[in-house]
């Protein structure tokens, strides 16, 4: 019998939460359907190794993302139609039985599906978007009534509070991959109070708080070593520059080692996690955080209030402020059995909401309804 094809279709093929949920996705039920990643040709390095790594079939494709930055956002306006007869004419090849659009702004992939009418899912995992990209997916959800996943409940709220098709959505978290973030496979060392290793993982956008972070550092007493980790794009580098300058002045306390490609080593050689972004749907790496047995400490942000509401779970902090962080992070180091059931709690909470077997699960239900409808 000949499998069902999915494709999903990546207008921004900068490897991230996206990208890596997409490919845990189709690596789990590659059995089931027969899975091809439709991705720009544009700053595409990281996440076509990574297809090549689990041979995932990809296509290439010329299609210039939405953004902010001036001369990007000019050439997409002005190639948009040509991108789109484009996306239409190679969808019309490919004969798909489902197409997932995988953000919000991956506006020519939606319109491309929806004219052919594909059956079409459209992910949204963002809170925080441009009020102009919010009119146009109202504009573009109200025409074409795609199918819809949120990847948490805040998600939801932000897009389809008022929409009175909202009831057909369908709730899916972004899956964690157990195997991957096992805790199992490093040694845990306790807690040395002396030196409390402290990170975060977070790209360098303003988004992440990453100001936030650096008030935390500055107002942190000795004994306290931070890491940070995360890369950055070409598009924000006046941004960046600011903040490498601000790195400097804090040296002595603060290690920014950049992008890295295997997250859980560097998640093993850390006391505890922090979370300052300002709006996201995961966050997913304080999920994988948990996996791995490290407390966390964050910002009321996506899942994180809607799964880990109490002490039991996880510390979420009142505001996002430098002092609620550090006062939770001596609250840890000072109380051991709290630290010890917050892990445990946490690990079962996350164990059971997204481990891949799970989340697939969904989405193999999800994908055969709409075939068979």
């Amino acid at each position: 019998m000949t499998k069902k094809k999915i494709i999903y279709i990546d207008e921004d093929a900068r490897y991230g939460g996206p990208q890596h949920r997409m490919i845990l996705v189709a690596n789990q039920l590659r059995k089931d359907f027969d899975f091809l990643f439709l991705i720009s040709s544009d700053e595409n390095k990281l996440f076509k190794r990574k297809l090549i790594q689990d041979s995932l079939n990809f296509k290439e494709i010329k299609i210039t993302r939405l953004s902010k930055h001036k001369k990007t956002l000019i050439k997409y306006l002005f190639f948009f139609i040509p991108e789109l007869i484009s996306l239409i004419l190679n969808l019309k090849k490919l004969n798909a039985d489902i197409v997932q659009v995988n953000s919000t702004p991956h506006f020519k992939a939606l319109l491309a599906s929806a004219i052919l009418r594909i059956p079409t899912i459209w992910v949204l995992e963002d809170s925080n978007l441009p009020y102009q990209v919010k009119i146009i997916f109202n504009l573009l959800f109200f025409i074409f009534k795609p199918k819809i996943i949120v990847t948490s409940q805040i998600v939801k709220k932000y897009y389809l509070k008022n929409q009175k098709f909202s009831k057909k959505i369908r709730k899916i978290y972004a899956p964690a991959s157990i195997k991957e973030f096992n805790y199992k496979k490093f040694k845990n060392k306790k807690i040395n109070t002396n030196l409390i290793k402290i990170l975060m993982i977070a790209n360098l956008t303003k988004i992440k708080g990453i100001e936030i972070f650096l008030d935390i550092v500055k107002k942190s007493p000795k004994g306290f070593k931070f890491i940070l980790c995360g890369g950055f794009t070409n598009t924000n580098q006046n941004y960046v520059k600011y903040l490498t300058n601000e790195f400097k002045l804090f040296k002595k306390k603060l290690n920014y080692i950049g992008h890295v490609n295997y997250i859980p080593k560097v998640i093993s050689k850390c006391d505890i996690l922090l979370c300052t972004s300002l709006s996201e749907a995961g966050p997913m790496t304080s999920i994988e955080g948990m996996l791995m047995k490290k407390p966390l400490i964050s910002n009321k942000v996506g899942v994180i209030p809607e799964l880990f509401q109490n002490k039991k779970n996880t510390l979420i902090v009142r505001k996002n402020e430098a002092k609620y962080f550090l006062k939770n992070i001596k609250l840890l180091i000072s109380n051991d059995r709290l630290k010890n059931k917050i892990i445990e709690d946490a690990y079962k909470v996350a164990i059971k909401n997204f481990s891949i077997e799970t989340i697939s699960k969904k989405y193999k239900n999800y994908y055969k309804y709409l075939i068979k409808n």
